[in-house]
Order: structure tokens, then C-alpha cells, then sequence
């Protein structure tokens, strides 16, 4: 019998900070922390798929004052109970020790399964699943221990312009269309899906899907730079969901603005 636990949330791809943001970037804050202290009052645990900064770099001793006030929100909401889980993604690889030890989030550093009201999913970023020699030789760098160290030698200001910068021309090269996204992450999700996992859930791909494919369910969670989505398990059900005028209004697959 399915659990009647608290409900469990997902979100991906809030990208704050953005260097050329697509909405005021005042109005996307007031709608995150809107939800957030919805989820405070509702969920067990919220899951961060990924991309909550458009770059984020801890130093020695500063940190970008990138969505400060989300921070805050995010700080409350787990003194307030909210477990808070945030993976990393292409653009924030390098979260680190501050939003863990001084905002509480728990960091695990990469994909994550979990067995929740009857389901085994797995919770994934979802970049890791993208081919383009590019892409994943840029990732490599980003990773090694000696780029970190070198990037901490930069003063932070130039150093948040420049991850910026790279951030927003890593994306505007990527090129792909919605068709290959979706051909890349279903092809992915069928390989996972493996007979004890039975739900696959991506952020990374910022289009909102949820659908039946072979072996389970694939869950895309869109984003919060235009589209305001997440995913919600509840009563041993995941819906697909849009954050609108201060509520949520499940969605059909593909139904987006």
C-alpha cells in the first residue's frame, strides 16, 4: 500500500543570475520564493535538479550575491523543516561548502536514486546524457582540480563576469533542437530504466514532459526561466505541474506556454 506521506517536489533549471535574462529577474525571484514557501507549508523534500544558478563559484571567503533573497528563502525553509536536496548541474558544477554548511542543502554531488511512496526513481541533471565531444571536453576541464584552483585565483568580480559570459556562450552554441533533446533523453531514460527503477527524472532539457515509455515513466521538469514547472510525487502519483498565480495547475504532457 502506497504511503500517504507528505509530498515530494522537483524543480530544475531556475538558472538566477542569468546574464541576459528572458524575464525581470525580480519578478522570477518573487515567483521562486512564492512557491518555495509553498513547498515549505506542503513537502517533505524538494529536489533541485540541477542549474538553480546560471554560475555559481564559491571562493575562500566570498560568494556571488547571485539570488540572495532566494538563498534566504531556501535557509528558512530547512531551519523550517524542508529537507532541501540539490544536485549540480552544467552551469553551477561547482557548488559547494557554503550552501551546505551555511544554508543546509544537502549536496550529493551528482545523480541520486531514491525509493519513494512505492516508486524507485532516479534524479538526474540529465547533461551528462549529451554526446557533443564539446560539450563533455569543457565539462572534463570545468571538473579537473586544477581549473578549480586556477578560477579561485581570479578576483571574484571578474571571475562571476567571466563564468557568465562562458555560461551564456555554452548555451547559445548548443544549438539543439526540442526533436534531438527529446530523442536524447528518452533514449537515456530507456537504458535506466532497468526493472527496479521505475521513474527517471531530468532537469537540463527545460521543456516540461511526462510520459510512459518502456520500463517506467520519464519525467522532464522544464524550467523557471519561462516555463515555472516541476514535478510532484504525491499519494504514490507524479504529476507534471505549472506554478501560476501563486498555485500549481497540473499539466498534460507537452502542454506548455
Amino acid at each position: 500500500m502506497v504511503s500517504l506521506s507528505k509530498p515530494i517536489y522537483f524543480i530544475s533549471d531556475i538558472h538566477l543570475g542569468e546574464p541576459y535574462p528572458q524575464r525581470n529577474p525580480r519578478e522570477k525571484e518573487d515567483t521562486l520564493i512564492a512557491f518555495l514557501h509553498h513547498a515549505r507549508a506542503h513537502a517533505d523534500t524538494l529536489y533541485i535538479v540541477g542549474d538553480l544558478f546560471d554560475f555559481w563559484f564559491e571562493y575562500n571567503e566570498s560568494v556571488p550575491r547571485t539570488g540572495a533573497r532566494v538563498v534566504f528563502e531556501l535557509y528558512a525553509a530547512v531551519q523550517d523543516g524542508l529537507h532541501i536536496v540539490c544536485l549540480p548541474g552544467n552551469h553551477d558544477i561547482w557548488i559547494g561548502n557554503y550552501l551546505s554548511g551555511e544554508v543546509g542543502l544537502d549536496l550529493p554531488g551528482g545523480p541520486v536514486e531514491i525509493e519513494a511512496q512505492g516508486h524507485r526513481v532516479l534524479i538526474a541533471h540529465g547533461d551528462d546524457f549529451r554526446e557533443d565531444l564539446p560539450f563533455r571536453f569543457s565539462r572534463r576541464i570545468l571538473k579537473s582540480p586544477f581549473c578549480i584552483r586556477l578560477f579561485g585565483w581570479l578576483h571574484p568580480d571578474l571571475g562571476v563576469r567571466l563564468g557568465r559570459w562562458a555560461s551564456h556562450l555554452s548555451e547559445s552554441r548548443a544549438g539543439n533542437t526540442h526533436a534531438h533533446n527529446q530523442q536524447v533523453f528518452t533514449e537515456a531514460a530507456v537504458r535506466l530504466l532497468n526493472g527496479t527503477t521505475d521513474t527517471v527524472v531530468f532537469g537540463h532539457y527545460h521543456a516540461p514532459v511526462i510520459e510512459q515509455i518502456e520500463g517506467g515513466t520519464l519525467i522532464v521538469l522544464g524550467d523557471w526561466v519561462k516555463e515555472d514547472t516541476y514535478a510532484v510525487l504525491e499519494d504514490g502519483t507524479f504529476r507534471l505541474m505549472r506554478w501560476e498565480n501563486g498555485e500549481g495547475i497540473e499539466l498534460a504532457n507537452g502542454d506548455r506556454t
